[in-house]
C-alpha cells in the first residue's frame, strides 16, 4: 500500500481505494484480484510441482474463489458449507481436499457421494466413521491421516495446532490402531496420504524441518503396507508481516520454507500438497470504516469508528497488530486508540498509535485483513455484516 497524490492505494498496480466510498453504507472488505494472482504465481513458483489447495476458510468469498480457482488453485474445505461454497464456485470434487475435527455423520455422506479428492482424518475414531459409512454407500474413501509430530513452532496458542495438547491430529504412537482400522475396511477405505500442519503464522522453520523429518520415515514405512500411499500434505501455515509491508522478504521466507520442504521431500515416491490461506490473500484485502467521532478523555484519546471486533476480530482474539492508514494523506498525526461501537472492552483494532490525522466522516483502512477476516465476522450487537467488493 502507498499513498499516491496524498490518496492510499492498493496492491501492485496500486488502485485506488477512496472511490469505493462514494456511496458508502457501512464498512467495506475491499480484494484486489491482481493481487492475489501475485502472491499465488510466486507461490507456485517456489513451491513448483506442488499442488496447492487454498484454505476456504481464509476466505469464502465467491469471486475470490472463482479468481483462485480459475489461476490453478484447488480447494481446502473443513465443512460441507465450504464444499458447497467452493463447488458453487467452479471447483469439482476432485478439486477439493476435506479437512477439521468435527465431521458429521452428515457430512462425511455427502462428502463420499459427492467423491471428494481426499479426506484428512484426524481421529481414530473418525476413521471407523468414515470406514463404516463408506462402507454402507458402497464406496471406498480416499483417506490421508493427519498427523500430529508434537512438535512446536512458536506460534499465538490460538492458531498453533501441531503440539499434542491440540485437538488436532493424531499422534504417531497410534499408528499401529490406525493400521488395524484401515485394513478392518479394507474395501471402504483407502489409504493415499499423509498429512501434516503445525499452526499457522510459521515465520522460523525449525519446528516445521523437524516434523518434516520425524514424519518422512513414517510415510516410507507405511508405504510398504499401502501402496496406495502416494500423497504428502504439508499443510499451510506460512506466515506474515503485518506490522509492515516487506513482500521481498516474505518471498525470501517462502523460498526458504520451499527449500526446506524440497530438500526433505523430494526423493519420496509421492506427489506433495501444501493449504495455503494467509499467505496469499491477507495483504490483498483492506477492512475500510467510517470514522464516526473523536472522543477525547484525560486518558487518552479515541478514534471511534462504525466496524467493529464484529467484523475484525483478529486484534481482539489474538491480540494482531494491522496497520491503520487514513485513505487521505495528512501531515499531521494524532496518538489515539482506534475502536468500535460494540458493548465490549475488547472492542477495538488498536491501542496507543500514532495515526494520520482524522476528523469525523473521514476513512481509514484497516490493512492485511483479507483473510480470516469477513469469514470470522458476526452480527454480534445486530450490527450489519460488511459489504465486500472485489478489484
Amino acid at each position: 500500500m502507498e499513498y499516491i497524490n496524498n490518496e492510499l492505494c492498493l496492491g501492485p498496480l496500486k488502485k485506488r481505494l477512496l472511490p469505493l466510498c462514494a456511496n458508502y453504507m457501512r464498512p467495506i472488505y475491499v480484494y484486489d484480484l491482481d493481487f492475489i494472482s501475485q502472491r499465488f504465481n510466486a507461490m507456485a513458483k517456489a513451491l513448483s510441482g506442488v499442488r496447492l489447495f487454498y484454505a476456504v476458510k481464509a476466505n469464502p468469498n465467491q469471486q475470490v474463489l472463482q479468481h483462485l480457482k480459475k489461476i490453478g488453485a484447488g480447494a481446502d474445505v473443513v465443512s460441507l458449507g465450504e464444499i458447497k461454497r467452493a463447488m458453487e464456485s467452479g471447483f469439482s470434487a476432485h478439486d477439493i481436499v476435506y479437512s477439521g475435527v468435527g465431521k458429521t455423520r452428515h457430512e462425511i455422506t455427502e462428502a463420499l457421494k459427492l467423491g471428494i479428492l481426499q479426506i484428512n482424518v484426524e481421529s481414530l475414531p473418525e476413521l471407523e466413521r468414515i470406514g463404516a459409512i463408506a462402507r454402507s454407500l458402497g464406496k471406498k474413501a480416499a483417506v490421508a491421516l493427519r498427523l500430529n509430530p508434537d512438535i512446536d513452532i512458536k506460534t499465538h496458542p490460538y492458531i498453533a495446532t501441531g503440539l499434542k495438547d491440540n485437538k488436532f491430529g493424531m499422534e504417531l504412537s497410534l499408528i499401529p490402531d490406525l493400521v488395524a482400522c484401515l485394513t478392518k475396511y479394507s474395501d471402504s477405505l483407502e489409504l493415499v496420504g499423509f498429512s501434516l500442519h503445525l499452526g499457522s503464522m510459521m515465520m522460523e522453520f525449525s519446528g516445521y524441518e523437524e516434523a518434516l523429518r520425524k514424519l518422512k520415515p513414517v510415510f516410507v514405512e507405511m508405504q510398504k503396507k499401502f501402496p496406495t500411499l502416494k500423497r504428502f500434505d504439508f499443510g499451510g501455515g506460512l506466515g506474515i508481516f503485518y506490522d509492515r509491508l516487506d513482500l521481498e522478504l516474505e518471498e525470501s521466507l517462502l523460498r526458504d520454507y520451499a527449500k526446506i520442504t524440497k530438500d526433505i521431500l523430494s526423493d519420496l515416491n509421492c506427489e506433495l500438497q501444501a493449504e495455503p490461506g494467509r499467505w496469499l490473500l491477507a495483504h490483498c484485502g483492506a477492512l475500510i470504516t467510517e470514522v464516526q467521532y473523536i472522543k477525547k478523555t484525560s486518558a487518552k484519546d479515541f478514534v471511534i469508528v462504525d466496524a467493529g471486533m464484529n467484523h475484525l476480530i483478529r486484534p481482539s482474539l489474538y491480540e494482531a497488530q494491522h496497520l491503520i492508514m487514513p485513505l487521505k494523506k495528512t501531515t499531521e498525526t494524532m496518538k489515539v486508540d482506534v475502536v468500535g461501537p460494540i458493548c465490549e472492552s475488547s472492542d477495538f483494532f488498536a491501542k496507543d498509535i500514532t495515526l494520520g490525522q482524522v476528523q469525523e466522516g473521514d476513512f481509514v483502512a484497516i490493512m492485511d485483513s483479507g483473510a480470516y477476516g469477513y469469514s470470522m465476522a458476526s452480527q454480534y450487537n445486530m450490527q450489519e455484516l460488511p459489504l465486500e467488493i472485489c478489484i
